[in-house]
């Protein structure tokens, strides 16, 4: 947990080439080879630095977190300009986030750490209530809105990278006997059809739909 007294800088176009040295390399050892792998020592022997060297420009371990995980939130953010419709909008904003969890899995586990929101991270959530706003949701539901449409997202981006990170799971159900359970059958049939950005797609059409019918 950061320590609250912990003054974070974040990224800014005048950052020193070693902060985002040291970014750049805590994000290629969380790709690679997961969260948990990720230290200053680990960082500090990646781009041949002292450990000791670094922490003038990360303050600790969860305050290099929080700038890789806001570093990342930039690739959530929907380029400008944002389309009028706030159905389309809700959709993209769903969509990029998918495509960034399951590009970059330890972001999944990174909120474990409860990283304060950073400048990326603020803009996303903007353009996630103005989705919800455009859709005609109304202030007092607003954040249920963005609650089940975030927290929606995040599981399917869950599910999907535990079946490719382990793909004995992926198989338990093609190898049971479905003879006497025909329903499961064909709809299992039906599901795995479909390629994993069409399974979101159809899932992604449902939330919203259900957004727009019950909330506004």
């Amino acid at each position: 947990m950061p320590n609250r007294a912990e003054a974070l800088e974040w990224e800014g176009d005048s950052d020193p080439p070693l902060r985002t040295a040291i970014i750049d390399a805590a994000l290629a050892i969380a790709d690679e080879e997961r969260l948990g792998a990720v230290s200053v020592r680990r960082v500090a022997d990646r781009i041949g630095r002292r450990p000791m060297s670094l922490y003038s420009h990360v303050p600790s371990k969860h305050g290099l977190i929080a700038l890789m995980f806001d570093r990342v939130s930039a690739e959530m953010l929907v380029p400008e300009p944002l389309p009028d419709s706030g159905r389309e909008l809700l959709h993209l904003v769903a969509t990029r986030a998918f495509e960034t969890y399951v590009a970059h899995p330890w972001m999944l586990h990174a909120f474990g750490h409860r990283p304060p929101p950073g400048p990326n991270q603020m803009r996303r959530g903007e353009q996630s209530a103005g989705a919800v706003r455009a859709l005609g949701v109304t202030p007092r539901d607003a954040w249920t809105a963005l609650s089940i449409v975030h927290e929606w997202t995040m599981g399917h981006a869950l599910h999907v990278v535990t079946l490719r990170e382990d793909p004995a799971l992926a198989g338990v159900v093609e190898q049971a006997d479905l003879t006497e359970l025909p329903e499961m059958a064909r709809a299992h049939a039906a599901h795995t059809a479909r390629s994993v950005q069409e399974q979101f797609e159809r899932a992604l059409t449902l939330v919203v739909d259900g957004i727009e019918e019950g909330l506004t």
